[in-house]
């Protein structure tokens, strides 16, 4: 077999130059070292098996070529394999044509040689069967039952998921195992799943630090989501786990994740430090640009604060109402405190108050301490009545 840490570059083309087929003399190389020299060696045998026939070696050569993005190189050692009956062959040019890559995209095709596979059991090829095919389709219940049985993780979790959508609570013991059988071989979605179903406590007995464990394999992995699931999670245990918070939302909101950009955002703004402050609007201004509506007040906020090369009175109050509009209650009496002050704009009392009012609605304690105030003021007049004039 060959060593993947040890194939390098050069072995690789050097080996490209003898080809599939062979070429009739010595191709002089570069100097190699001892594990070089072996692996290029190991190879031309391997390939000189796969010309005689061999359909495993004829694998492990395309096996080798994919590896190494040379799929031109791979692809006649796997059609001459899988027509010598090797499974994982016909399972792997299945991929190939499903991704459409070194061939045409063909889901077609992806499933002709998905058949041939799966009718010798193999658990891959009855999984991508099952995902290629119509939900409608009768048979992929049974294919996806049966892959997942055979222990293929993609339908281990696809299964986790089919039962979970059913909305019944008697099959979400059942559901978190099969999350639980693909998360422990790996696959990534499963162990956020099996995370999140810990830290929640509905699907399974609550339990945090195990949660938190999955999350961290994932996290591991690089997924953005468990990232910020785990910075979510070390936040709730309060200073103790703050810089490790911070770092896994970091790298998630570097990802991109919204709500980790937020909340991160959201961590430096609450910062002493004017550097961080200045951090935080940058994080923030992200995650309000994809949208997230508590950013955008809490952007608000920050610039409203007297930090120098930050305070933007007029920016300010243009995210408070648009956050406002949106229904963020937050933001509808940041947006109402400044009409009422003229900060940031003109200021307009009566308008003010209606914001007053609808923060006030939402359960907003200061608003309503503000509008009870304002109501026994001169302000009220037998025309504003005493509730939802501000609708």
């Amino acid at each position: 077999m060959i060593k993947k840490t040890t194939l390098t570059t050069a072995i690789c083309l050097a080996i490209a130059m003898w080809g599939y087929f062979g070429l009739g003399r010595e191709v002089q190389a570069s100097p190699l070292t001892y594990e070089q020299a072996q692996d290029r060696a190991e190879f031309v045998l391997l390939l000189r098996k796969a010309r005689q026939g061999d359909s495993e070696a004829q694998w492990s050569a395309a096996a080798t070529y994919l590896r190494l993005g040379e799929t031109s190189m791979a692809l006649p050692l796997l059609a001459s394999a899988a027509a010598n009956g090797h499974v994982s062959a016909s399972t792997q040019l299945g991929a190939l044509h499903e991704e459409g890559r070194g061939v045409e995209k063909s889901d077609e095709r992806a499933m002709e040689w998905y058949r041939k596979a799966a009718a010798h059991g193999d658990a891959i090829s009855m999984a991508a069967m099952a995902r290629l095919m119509p939900r409608a389709d009768s048979k992929v219940a049974e294919l996806r039952l049966r892959s997942a049985k055979a222990g293929n993780a993609d339908a281990q979790y696809a299964l986790g998921l089919e039962l979970l959508g059913r909305g019944d609570e008697r099959l979400l013991g059942e559901s978190h195992a099969w999350f639980v059988m693909a998360a422990q071989q790996g696959h990534v979605g499963a162990q956020v799943v099996v995370g999140q179903q810990f830290l929640e406590g509905k699907a399974v007995k609550g339990d945090s630090a195990q949660g938190v464990e999955w999350l961290l394999r994932a996290a591991r992995s690089g997924n953005p989501v468990a990232s910020f699931l785990v910075g979510r999670a070390y936040l709730t245990e309060g200073d103790s786990n703050g810089e490790a918070a911070s770092n896994y939302l970091r790298v998630a909101a570097e990802a991109g994740h919204r709500e980790a950009q937020f909340l991160y955002g959201k961590l430096l703004a609450d910062s002493k430090a004017i550097v961080d402050k200045h951090r935080a609007a940058r994080w923030l201004e992200k995650a309000w640009s994809a949208g997230h509506v508590v950013a955008a007040n809490r952007l608000g906020e920050l610039l409203r604060e007297p930090v120098e090369g930050l305070r933007q009175h007029n920016r300010a109050r243009e995210l408070f109402l648009h956050a406002a509009e949106k229904g963020n209650v937050d933001a509808m009496y940041n947006f109402a405190e400044m009409q009422h002050s003229g900060i940031g704009g003109e200021r307009d009392t009566f308008e003010a108050l209606k914001w007053y009012g609808r923060a006030a609605d939402g359960k907003h304690e200061r608003a309503m301490e503000v509008v009870d105030t304002l109501l026994g003021s001169s302000i009220k007049t037998s025309s504003l009545g005493l509730k939802g004039f501000w609708q």
